[in-house]
C-alpha cells in the first residue's frame, strides 16, 4: 500500500474517532498498523482493525503525547 493510501486512511480513522481537535489524541500511521494514542479511556469498544490492517490502542497518554507535541 503506498504512503498516501495509509495516509488517508490513518486521517479517516482520527475522523471516526473524532481526534480532530488536536488535543485529546492522534492516530499514528506505521508499516503494521495503525496506534491510537488518547488522552482518556476509550468509552466505546476499542476495535481491533481498520481497513484490514491492525490498531493498537495507548489510552491515558500525557497531554503533551496526546497532542503530538
Amino acid at each position: 500500500m503506498s504512503d498516501d493510501y495509509m495516509k488517508q486512511q490513518g486521517e479517516a480513522l482520527a475522523q471516526h474517532l473524532r481526534l480532530t481537535d488536536g488535543k485529546s489524541g492522534y492516530v499514528e500511521v506505521t508499516a503494521e498498523g495503525f496506534v491510537v494514542h488518547i488522552r482518556k479511556k476509550w468509552a466505546g469498544k476499542q476495535f481491533a482493525e481498520w481497513d484490514g490492517l491492525p490498531v493498537e490502542w495507548h489510552e491515558n497518554v500525557g497531554t503533551n503525547k496526546a497532542a503530538n507535541r
